[in-house]
């Protein structure tokens, strides 16, 4: 009796263990440059929607209570926490979990990147815990009050990861679609259907409200879709660099200026790494935004549909920078201190500062540049052959974390459309999918008894 208590709870104890230090070692949290004005829209009440602005309101709900962004940090980790508790609970304890865990909680993802004020850390947090309570509602089907809560639950926080990063609305149909197999296998095809479009459409409506309530409160878009206008001109200018004799009908005839300006000003700039690169062009970047309503659009869906294959080869050294960059240093893999504007950081009772925790964490990550540990191809593969592994299991819990597996490579692949930098951060969800995928391999099949208590 004593042995089975020791396996029941050493996975658990490890996890619970791991993430407090990690919280304590980052506390209140590393903060970039984004990460200080998020929090400075969530103290005005008003958000600027080049950001996620549900992490600016989440930041200013937390900092009512707390000032600063600490309170904030204990609640993403808490939802890490939570997401593999429930992987843990849900299956028979063993000792292959805890083995497990060791490498993961020494690992960059966790002990510096879970203790980062970031949206990319949020939307991969509230991704994985909308997968697990599916695995959780799985395991415990049976009983119908506990299936349905964490079912409602898994639609809150699959919005959650949709309003925290625009391509995470790629995760619902996987999510709905996971739920379906899991249904048909428990019930019926029929009811498959059923669960699967109901937790779509809850998840979708859930979103759609919370954007509603939110605009609000936000600059009405306009942000998103300067961030959008710059990205698009930014294929533009990397075509034109390709093929200078590329012509932009729709720019010729109404945007002149802008035309002009990309093959002057941008093309010189342009750089696969990062769109920052074309920051310095002042005439390109005020061209842009004397450009009419529609025509950068025009001009990019031009490109992408009358010239393909120009357009594929835009994309791919900008995609390439993203999941296996030359240069991982160019990528911003080692972020720590607080950053920002100073007299936001004044008005924010924050100042400029490198802690001497945040030296050691520095430093600590700097060991793992270069190595397989900080590339996202390493998990890439992980995530693929823990897919294949899952299904060929095929618990009800597994079909849901294969799920997040699908899910996660998804995501990663459509940076190849929407990527305008190589910050190692924007493919933080694919690492710690696949870490959430060995875990629930080596943590065993579910145990009989359902858990029916919430995380």
């Amino acid at each position: 009796m004593g042995s089975y208590k020791f396996r029941k709870y050493l996975a658990p104890g490890l996890l619970t263990a791991g993430l407090v230090a990690i919280l304590a070692i980052n506390w209140p949290g590393q903060m970039s440059y984004d990460s200080v004005m998020q929090l400075a829209d969530g103290r005005s009440g008003h958000y600027d929607s080049w950001h996620p602005v549900v992490m600016a309101w989440l930041l200013g709900l937390f900092d009512a209570a707390v000032r600063g962004p600490g309170i904030y940090l204990a609640f993403t980790i808490l939802l890490l926490w939570g997401a593999w508790l429930i992987l843990l609970r849900t299956s028979r304890p063993g000792f292959g979990a805890a083995f497990l865990l060791i490498p993961f909680l020494l690992t960059p993802q966790l002990v510096l990147y879970q203790g980062t004020i970031w949206k990319d850390v949020l939307f991969a947090d509230a991704a994985i815990a909308a997968f697990a309570a599916l695995a959780a509602a799985a395991a415990c089907w049976a009983n119908a009050r506990a299936r349905l809560a964490w079912l409602a639950l898994s639609a809150v926080l699959l919005s959650l990861a949709t309003l925290a990063r625009q391509n995470g609305i790629l995760l619902v149909p996987v999510a709905a679609l996971s739920l379906g197999i899991i249904a048909a296998r428990k019930t019926s095809r029929r009811n498959g259907w059923r669960y699967g479009f109901g937790l779509l459409a809850a998840s979708l409506v859930i979103s759609a409200a919370a954007n509603f309530a939110l605009s609000f409160r936000s600059d009405g878009g306009e942000g998103a879709q300067s961030q959008l206008r710059l990205a698009q001109t930014y294929d533009l200018v990397g075509a034109a660099r390709l093929d200078p004799r590329i012509r932009f009908p729709v720019l010729e005839e109404k945007a002149p200026g802008l035309d002009a300006a990309i093959r002057k000003d941008g093309v010189p700039l342009y750089s696969p790494l990062l769109v920052d690169m074309l920051e310095p062009a002042a005439p390109l970047q005020a061209a842009i935004g004397r450009a009419p309503p529609g025509a950068i659009f025009t001009a990019w869906s031009d490109l992408v549909f009358q010239h393909p294959a120009l357009y594929l080869r835009v994309r791919w050294p900008v995609f390439h920078w993203v999941v296996a960059p030359p240069d991982i240093l160019q990528c911003h893999p080692d972020v720590v201190g607080v950053d920002g504007p100073k007299e936001v950081l004044s008005a924010l009772g924050l100042q400029e500062q490198i802690r001497p925790q945040d030296r050691f964490l520095y430093f600590y990550v700097a060991r793992f540049i270069g190595t397989p540990v900080l590339s996202h191809l390493l998990f890439g593969a992980m995530a693929l052959l823990a897919l294949a592994l899952l299904i060929r299991r095929g618990q009800g819990s597994d079909i849901a974390i294969a799920g997040l597996m699908v899910g996660a490579l998804v995501f990663a692949l459509s940076f190849y459309v929407i990527s305008i930098a190589c910050d190692y951060r924007y493919l933080y969800f694919l690492d710690m999918a696949a870490m959430t995928g060995a875990l629930k391999l080596a943590s065993g099949g579910e145990k009989n008894s359902s858990p029916t208590e919430p995380f």
